[in-house]
């Protein structure tokens, strides 16, 4: 891509600096520069000063802008993606009038649907089909509206799109932090390119290795036992490997099964929950062989939601003891999955390696009850606030009190069984909310959220959507924070 004339950047940043919405052009010239920036933090405080929602934008294509620089090569298609994010996904300034930047809408929404793993196409009749998975769902009118810009017009069908294939409005791509297979200990690009799979892992296995491949992972396998239904895939690239396991979705299997029942643990100590533990056992043997197959000196980067955490964890168990190489074990909305003894059986070999993250007040990571004996299992969680703030809960609070009698249910007295069984009809309840968006066609699937970049409302806090938006927003706060000075 050639380099904008000095004149053409200057007066693009005049534009910016006088409060004019961005059109293409504008928004070409200044991520074109912010990629070349020797102190790329000083131009983002200045771009902040002028327009927030352009200088988050930088912020979350600031790696990928960086590569293509120094590469240079490829710069083009990130800005041009970047530009797409910035309509879409955020609400900042862009041209509304139909005479000022005028582009191709339809070819724009092929682009950025591509990009998330989703397929829009013109039927012969002109109307449009929204593709993804195995659905098939009419697309919005996208003929020009009198008097809207191409741009205005675009930020209306975005949306459909995000819907589609996450359940929400507005999103923030993991795929432009990347991932790093050497990071040591948890970090927050990990933790949300995890978060992603975990998401990914709700829908249908051709369409997994589908999107998994457009993410560069070239060896997959896809595991699944229809009569315990349980699934989960393994996916390579480089030296390691993604164990992803799909979280609860019928709302009847055995995360809300109310009988608590617990077996002996794999590896003879302590004793975990009956029904998680043989869904495991229905897809370990496939899943042992699939990761030997494809590299069983790699290092295995674990990860699950709902139901899927507590699958992870035990598989992470299981691996460990088995000698394979942990990477990480990275867990959102588990519920709690053993015994006292088991707890401590699976800390001494991956108390540091495993990253259980809690959204807000996510009822799932409430049961089953501590007082039957179960526990959560790794470090200190961490936990978001109502919004997108994320602290650690402190061993000694809340998930890790001192050790209570491990009691069965029958034993309760009456007033503390129907307390219980109502958090696990609650829990229930929030299960099926959180997977809605699968069996919905998105133009009927309601946001609950905010349009706004950062001006997230409470919804479902079990949502895999949420888990993975809030972590990508506590990026963005992360890079705040440095650039500032404030860490």
């Amino acid at each position: 891509m050639p380099a904008p004339a000095k004149e053409a950047f200057q007066q693009s940043y005049a534009n910016l600096q006088n409060g004019l919405p961005l059109p293409q052009k504008d928004f070409s010239n200044i991520a074109w520069a912010f990629a070349f920036q020797p102190d790329q933090d000083q131009f983002l405080k200045q771009t902040h000063a002028f327009n927030k929602k352009l200088a988050e934008t930088l912020i979350v294509f600031r790696k990928r802008l960086s590569e293509a620089a120094a590469k240079n090569k490829g710069l083009k298609p990130v800005i041009s993606q970047a530009f797409l994010h910035y309509i879409i996904n955020t609400d900042g300034l862009i041209p509304e009038t139909e005479d000022v930047d005028p582009f191709d809408v339809f070819s724009s929404v092929i682009r950025y649907a591509k990009s998330i793993g989703v397929s829009v196409k013109k039927k012969a009749d002109g109307a449009a089909m929204i593709n993804f998975d195995d659905k098939k769902e009419p697309f919005p009118d996208w003929a020009p509206t009198p008097g809207w810009s191409a741009a205005k017009l675009l930020r209306k069908l975005g949306p459909v799109i995000n819907r589609a294939r996450y359940g929400r409005d507005n999103i923030i791509p993991s795929s432009a932090f990347g991932f790093d297979e050497n990071a040591e200990g948890h970090t927050l690009q990990n933790a949300m390119a995890l978060a992603d799979c975990s998401h990914l892992a709700y829908f249908g296995g051709a369409y997994v290795e589908k999107q998994m491949k457009q993410w560069g992972y070239d060896a997959f396998q896809w595991i699944e036992d229809k009569k315990s239904d349980t699934q989960v895939f393994v996916a390579g690239k480089n030296n390691y490997l993604i164990v992803c396991f799909r979280g609860t979705s019928s709302g009847t299997d055995a995360l809300v099964d109310s009988r608590f029942l617990k077996t002996d643990a794999f590896g003879g100590r302590g004793r975990v929950h009956r029904g998680f533990n043989g869904a495991l056992d229905s897809v370990w043997k496939q899943l042992q062989a699939a990761v030997d197959s494809m590299g069983p000196f790699k290092k295995l980067f674990i990860c699950g939601h709902s139901l899927g955490a507590a699958l992870a964890e035990l598989a992470a168990h299981r691996f460990a003891l088995g000698a394979y190489i942990i990477g990480g074990v990275y867990v959102y909305g588990s519920p709690r999955v053993g015994n006292r003894e088991f707890m401590d059986a699976y800390n001494e070999l991956l108390e540091e390696k495993t990253f259980l993250h809690i959204n807000n007040k996510d009822i799932v990571a409430r049961i089953p009850p501590r007082i039957l004996g179960f526990n959560h299992l790794g470090g200190s969680p961490r936990q978001f606030d109502d919004g997108h703030a994320i602290s650690f809960i402190p061993k000694s609070r809340g998930f890790f009190d001192e050790e209570e009698p491990e009691m069965d249910f029958e034993e309760l007295d009456e007033a503390t069984q129907q307390a219980i069984m109502q958090e696990m009809k609650e829990a229930q309840q929030s299960v099926e909310a959180s997977t809605q968006f699968l069996n919905t066609p998105p133009e009927l699937l309601e946001d609950a959220n905010s349009r706004g970049f950062f001006d997230i409302k409470p919804v479902d806090d079990h949502s895999m959507d949420l888990y993975l938006f809030k972590l990508g927003c506590a990026i963005i706060d992360g890079e705040w924070e440095r650039i500032e000075g404030r860490v």
